[in-house]
């Protein structure tokens, strides 16, 4: 069968395409179509058996450009009694509108060059593939003291030659036809560093470098201040004096570059350990598929252990980010009252299996205080504090527990542990130190009282420590009143249960990174769910329409590709097929984009995702739902 809009799409051959014909005919009659423009200049029996080799595959769908820049969209899809469903959709208003959207992106960008080439004092010339001017700035027009009628886009690189012959522009003890030699060359190019003198005495540091796509870019850099500093300070080292002042201008330089260096490495840590958390994101995912396939003991083992590691790169990713954060100033504090027994609850039901695996009592005293502070930062100094104490106790208790003061609430954390010498009770605050190596676990890199007192120094806590090798330690935290009466903050998650069923549940996920919408795909098979897989607005909006039903739940990644986001999509979304149940995911852990969500009626979840966390969210969702509409 076949429909009156798939025969118009090729007028010249509709009469040839009818019922009863192969398929491999259908083929050969439409690629013959003058309409039809095929790809890489194929012939029609090529284009045939390229078409009959992939329609070998359970699915095809591919982009076909017609004449007069007409585009469609095939798809097909086998049946299962062995037939074959052709569709062709005219996608030519979408591809021109995303050409156009390209073309506006290159110009945007175009300006901003310009805009930047501007504000820099280094002399730029950049030239494309054929040897012609591109862009360039006013300082390289003065340096060069280039005539304003050669400054102009598309002016050859030939008519710059006489600006590098000898004593025109640079002297000729400096060589400066080098520089147009370089440039000449028309590929392979090598990286150009020289320094050339120009005949009123200026000097400059000349870098070009040749692009991926043969295009290339010369700099000039006035060092006419740095020489003549450099022969300064030669000549100041005559005398003591004048050495003194040079090295108290060394010690400050250093001081400068090393708080550089510090904030570069903060925001270095912060981005790396953020890009790493999408991949083991992904990994996990696959992990936890493995775990729910029929293994044998040995591949149960080998998975088990996987997994462990990655808890433990997930954990050292996590204080990697909270340092660079803390480090970098970019924390934003949500500081109100609440009820420190909120924590309490919480601490005693996430430390209780560590502490029982060790044979260890962990006692954690209830409390009807109230304190003043950011109760997600004050869980983690807390969290950090009774896992670092668990992790160097042998034997005997961990106990935490609260005295009230005049003023404040002293939160203690004790253990019966090895205990810290002296000599490095100062040093344990210290990022990477550990004062006894062998007790530590393979994920503990000595971050925790690093971001302890990062924590506490940011929130204004006094923090003190006391210990004795031998005997343990104890570490206090003290946190203000709160300034009203009880108001609670529910910075913790219902305690585990069983997860509900997800059995037929109808699940989009709409995720930009191929592995991590395999990965989802695979863990939401194994828990008997249906997923339906996208990569974008689009991709999710046609599912939908060929599907003729609404998901029951959707899970949307936040960073998507085309600078879109998640939360823009699900508005998009809902305002087409009115209220969903949305889950946002992401490994942005900023507190602007949780209150952006809750305010959207949007759950959050962040990166790498606690596998049974989302299930028991999704069976919950689904849950409430039933209810409700019962």
């Amino acid at each position: 069968m076949k429909n009156s809009r798939f025969s118009a799409m090729f007028p010249d051959v509709v009469g040839e395409i009818k019922q009863g014909i192969s398929f491999e005919e259908y083929l050969r009659q439409s690629a013959g179509s003058k309409y039809i423009i095929r790809p890489d200049k194929l012939s029609v029996d090529e284009w045939v058996d390229r078409r009959i080799e992939v329609h070998e595959s359970n699915s095809v769908n591919f982009t076909l450009e017609l004449k007069d820049d007409l585009w469609l969209q095939i798809s097909e899809q086998n049946t299962p009694d062995g037939g074959t469903i052709v569709l062709q959709t005219d996608i030519t208003d979408h591809t021109r509108l995303e050409r156009e959207e390209r073309a506006k992106i290159l110009d945007r960008q175009a300006k901003i060059v310009k805009a930047t080439l501007e504000h820099i004092e280094q002399g730029v010339l950049i030239f494309d593939a054929d040897c012609k001017l591109v862009e360039w700035n006013d300082a390289a027009v003065e340096i060069l003291k280039m005539h304003r009628r050669l400054a102009r886009a598309g002016m050859r690189l030939a008519r710059f030659e006489r600006l590098f012959e000898p004593g025109v522009v640079f002297t000729t003890d400096s060589q400066p036809e080098l520089v147009f030699n370089w440039a000449s060359l028309r590929k392979n190019r090598e990286v150009l560093r020289c320094e050339l003198e120009a005949v009123n005495g200026f000097q400059y540091d000349v870098m070009g470098q040749e692009m991926a796509d043969g295009s290339f870019v010369v700099s000039f850099n006035d060092v006419t201040k740095l020489r003549q500093t450099h022969k300064d300070l030669h000549q100041a080292n005559e005398t003591l004096e004048q050495r003194v002042i040079e090295r108290t201008h060394e010690l400050r330089a250093a001081r400068d570059s090393a708080e550089r260096a510090n904030a570069s490495k903060s925001r270095f840590v912060a981005a790396a350990s953020h890009d790493l958390l999408q991949p083991v994101n992904a990994a996990k995912l696959f992990i936890s598929s493995l775990e729910h396939t029929v293994l044998d003991k040995k591949q149960n083992s080998i998975v088990s252990r996987i997994s462990k590691s990655f808890q433990s790169v997930e954990a050292i990713l996590g204080a990697l980010l909270d340092i660079s954060k803390l480090d970098s100033g970019q924390v934003a504090l949500n500081v109100s009252d609440f009820s420190l027994d909120q924590i309490f609850d919480r601490l005693l039901d996430e430390f209780s299996d560590s502490a029982l695996e060790k044979g260890l009592e962990l006692t954690v005293v209830g409390t009807s205080a109230c304190v003043n502070s950011d109760p997600v930062y004050l869980r983690r100094i807390l969290q950090n504090l009774v896992s670092n104490a668990i992790r160097y106790t042998n034997e005997g208790r961990v106990l935490v527990g609260v005295r009230r003061r005049a003023d404040c609430i002293d939160i203690h954390v004790i253990d019966t542990g090895v205990g810290i010498p002296p000599e490095e009770q100062e040093l344990v605050f210290k990022e990477f130190h550990r004062s006894d190596p062998s007790q530590a676990s393979d994920s503990a890199m000595g971050l925790g009282l690093a971001i302890v007192e990062r924590a506490c120094l940011m929130l204004e806590h006094d923090l003190s420590l006391t210990s004795t090798v031998g005997k343990g330690t104890s570490i206090r935290v003290s946190v203000p009143f709160a300034e009203q009466e009880q108001l609670p903050v529910e910075t913790m998650q219902a305690r585990r249960g069983t997860p509900r069923s997800l059995k037929n549940a109808l699940i989009m996920v709409i995720e930009n990174d191929p592995a991590v919408r395999d990965a989802m795909e695979r863990v939401l098979e194994t828990w008997g769910a249906a997923p339906i897989i996208a990569a974008s607005q689009e991709d999710a909006e046609a599912q939908i329409a060929e599907l003729d039903l609404t998901p029951d739940v959707f899970l949307v990644d936040y960073h998507l590709d085309d600078n879109k986001n998640g939360l823009d999509l699900i508005q998009n979304l809902r305002a087409k097929h009115g209220p969903l149940l949305c889950v946002l995911l992401t490994a942005d852990r900023s507190n602007e984009l949780a209150r952006e969500a809750q305010g959207q009626g949007v759950f959050l979840r962040h990166k790498p995702l606690d596998i049974e966390d989302l299930q028991e969210l999704l069976g919950g969702l689904l849950a409430s739902r039933a209810n409700a509409q019962d």
